[in-house]
């Protein structure tokens, strides 16, 4: 086991001095998508000595998506590479560390064999973790949504135009940096702030969002708010209606997920009362 861990060893530091020169740039300007950046240019290497890329293609296609749903397209593609080489990153350290753990315990490659199985499912842990931060961001906007348009509602009814509401929205907000929504809306209010176009400003704002009920919010409003007045207050309304019933749909099904989370717990909880309850008795009887 020591020799294994010494190769291992050696291997990774003969990649790094391969890879550093030629990923060196590169892990620099995107730096902050790499959580490993001392062995990041040893991953990228093997991604593209292998040909990752062509081999997994469909599974980083899915990565690719979730990515363009949590930052969007822009830095999407930039973002897959650095989250696939982060996977290799863990799985070289994982594999050092199980060789060392090995080599301490009396298992052998028994616990080196099991380090291995737990390793293999490592890719899947992290890209579930990815699937549901992607579900937590559109459930956190789509409960927010309904909020915000009614404030905009009030808003436009008061004499405000659509663009001035949405920079009102974003401004009442004591902190954008914690909600999904409003960050998004906060960047849209900016563009609009630099004389961007309205229209593709929330055309924008709609693809970074990826949220159907968001694609809905934007069409109405872009359909509505040249002719301004009663129409687009009415059209808002109706759409205020829909998103609200959407969001107790929402918060009935949180509700009951949150429900079957206590199962465990409680049964865990009557086991130990139980073993409380009847030990006395137990012990009494022997």
């Amino acid at each position: 086991m020591l020799v294994l861990l010494g190769f291992e060893l050696l291997l990774v530091v003969f990649l790094l001095s391969l890879a550093s020169a030629k990923y060196k740039g590169f892990v620099r300007q995107h730096r902050q998508y790499i959580k490993m950046s001392v062995l990041a240019p040893c991953s990228f290497w093997l991604m593209d000595r292998l040909r990752l890329t062509d081999h997994l293609s469909d599974t980083l296609a899915r990565i690719h998506q979730l990515m363009v749903g949590l930052h969007g397209s822009k830095t999407a593609l930039a973002r897959t590479k650095c989250f696939a080489a982060h996977v290799l990153s863990l799985i070289m350290v994982a594999l050092i560390g199980s060789t060392l753990l090995a080599w301490a315990s009396e298992g052998g490659v028994e616990t080196l064999l099991y380090c291995c199985i737990l390793i293999s499912l490592m890719p899947f842990v992290l890209f579930k973790e990815l699937t549901g931060r992607l579900q937590k961001r559109k459930r956190s906007m789509l409960l927010e949504l309904p909020e915000m348009l009614n404030q905009i509602v009030l808003l436009v009814n008061a004499g405000e135009t659509v663009q001035k509401a949405l920079l009102r929205c974003v401004e009442s907000r004591a902190s954008v940096a914690d909600s999904p929504l409003f960050t998004e809306l906060a960047q849209a209010a900016h563009e609009i702030g630099m004389n961007a176009s309205f229209a593709k400003s929330m055309e924008d704002f709609n693809k970074r969002c990826g949220v159907q009920e968001v694609s809905l919010f934007t069409t109405t409003l872009l359909l509505n708010y040249k002719r301004g007045g009663d129409e687009l207050v009415m059209s808002l309304k109706e759409l205020s209606f829909t998103l609200w019933e959407k969001r107790k749909s929402l918060a009935k099904t949180l509700g009951e997920e949150a429900s079957s989370k206590m199962v465990f717990p409680m049964v865990l909880i009557f086991l130990v009362v139980m073993v409380v309850v009847a030990a006395p008795a137990v012990l009494m009887m022997g």
